[in-house]
């Protein structure tokens, strides 16, 4: 079943991409958010009768015993994650349907992170022909990848462009607080508080962006040395030197936005670009002080921050419109299908 779904979704998503004025913005939301619960209900229907090691251990934590169990500083680091699944259970009494619970909140904040990050940084972009990326995400190997193990990372990552959409539209105290409850969900969002800095107003802020990387990279240094878990060992690795696979890809992509930027008079992704060239420059420290497995973790967030404003990129800089959207949204399939296949339960 969760294979169909996921063909199901693909077919919207391709749908959307031809017909992207098929339904009405309110009356698309609703039919959106059913598609992506639906998912969400069949996922989580196999919890129990599939072995999941992160999921497994998520619902074993809501009744841990602190202390005993499981150690309390270490629920203290992230305690409104996991203070906050072990109050749902408490309400709701079962962890499969907490996760349920958790997906509905994941999925309105990626509607929510999407619309102001666009609001902010693309207003110029016709809403009905980028409704497509509401259904791409979901295939998106973040997404997908956190559905089924790295739950907190993707939760985080989805709060944490809430915050920055919010700084865009001027909203800043608010926008920091926000940046704050993903710190509190997965604590290696601290490391991307330049990204907040570079989405002001304020150019003198925007400049300080890049200042603010010094600390965050000696951080890094310090996390080599120390062997801190801050970036939690969580989930599964496919070998080695996959760190190094994304760090080429990171590379690829920023030197041709850079390079396609440097062909246009008028420097209007200037947001993006500074968005890209601080979280490559994080991910470039990331790549040689700490393990492989903990750098594709932080290449999830990365990814994951970033999907949004790559298809609005795409769908305002290249013409015409559906080609660019249909190649673009099948190079995000690509990692997916070629690395992470085995993700998707394909038994019927």
């Amino acid at each position: 079943m969760e294979l169909l779904i996921y063909l199901f979704v693909y077919i919207l998503t391709i749908w959307f991409i031809f017909f992207p004025k098929s339904l009405p913005s309110n009356y698309f939301f609703i039919f959106w958010l059913s598609t992506a619960m639906s998912l969400s209900f069949i996922i989580r229907s196999s919890i129990g009768e599939t072995n999941s090691a992160d999921i497994d251990n998520y619902i074993f934590y809501m009744t841990a015993v602190p202390g005993l169990e499981i150690s309390f500083n270490y629920l203290l680091r992230e305690f409104i994650f996991w203070f906050g699944i072990r109050f749902l259970h408490n309400i709701i009494g079962d962890g499969a349907t907490v996760f349920v619970f958790l997906d509905l909140i994941l999925y309105l904040l990626i509607y929510r992170g999407f619309s102001l990050c666009k609001k902010a940084f693309y207003p110029q972009l016709d809403q009905a022909n980028i409704q497509y990326l509401f259904f791409a995400v979901l295939l998106f190997f973040p997404y997908v990848l956190g559905m089924h193990n790295t739950y907190r990372q993707i939760l985080a990552a989805t709060v944490f462009l809430i915050s920055i959409g919010l700084i865009g539209n001027r909203k800043t105290i608010k926008g920091y607080l926000v940046s704050l409850v993903a710190v509190f969900i997965h604590n290696a969002s601290g490391l991307f508080l330049p990204l907040l800095m570079i989405t002001t107003k304020s150019k003198f802020i925007q400049y300080s962006s890049f200042l603010m990387l010094i600390p965050v990279i000696i951080f890094l240094l310090t996390v080599s040395d120390s062997n801190s878990d801050f970036i939690t060992r969580e989930g599964f690795e496919i070998g080695q030197t996959i760190k190094y696979m994304y760090l080429i890809v990171f590379t690829f992509l920023l030197g041709a936005l850079l390079f396609l930027e440097l062909k246009i008079e008028k420097r209007k992704n200037k947001i993006f670009v500074g968005l890209f060239f601080i979280s490559y420059v994080i991910y470039l420290f990331t790549v040689f002080s700490i393990s492989s497995e903990q750098a594709q973790r932080l290449s999830f967030y990365i990814f994951c921050m970033l999907f949004p404003f790559m298809g609005y990129y795409c769908s305002d800089r290249f013409k015409p419109r559906i080609i660019t959207n249909l190649i673009f949204f099948h190079l995000s399939l690509a990692p997916l299908l070629l690395i992470y296949n085995t993700t998707i339960d394909v038994s019927l």
